[in-house]
């Protein structure tokens, strides 16, 4: 009775394989890339512009409140890049930065994290963080 209630955890899921979830193709959709393990190094670390990375997971509701406020923010600004990881199906990035509350947010520039948040914010604070991220382009 109780199982329909329970929703999956982080180190469950983690212990089912990455293919049961996604591919490990980028999607190019304009200013808004999905990464992998494989991709992340290309996408984020080695991208000339500032790069706002989103981790995320499919079951988690405050990822689905935060994404579309995010994506309309970011594409909005013409200087970031917004990259959406998995977490779930890309371990390796998740553990490499520690990622233990989703949503979290990174803003990395020249292949380093510079700021980050977790949790949904307010669009305000999400501008903010987007025009913060942007003036680094300037750097």
């Amino acid at each position: 009775m109780f199982a329909n209630f329970i929703r999956p955890t982080l180190n469950y899921v983690r212990r089912l394989p990455a293919s049961h979830f996604h591919t490990t193709s980028v999607i190019r959709t304009g200013k808004i890339l999905v990464a992998t393990n494989e991709t992340f190094k290309e996408l984020v670390l080695d991208a000339n512009e500032p790069v706002i990375v989103d981790f995320y997971a499919d079951w988690c509701g405050p990822c689905k409140l935060l994404t579309p406020i995010l994506e309309r923010v970011v594409k909005d600004n013409k200087r970031v890049t917004l990259v959406k990881v998995d977490a779930d199906a890309n371990q390796q990035v998740t553990d490499k930065y520690e990622i233990t509350g989703l949503p979290t947010v990174f803003c990395f520039h020249k292949g380093k994290p510079k700021v980050h948040f977790i949790g949904v914010k307010s669009e305000g604070h999400i501008k903010d963080f987007v025009e913060q991220a942007s003036a680094l382009a300037d750097h």
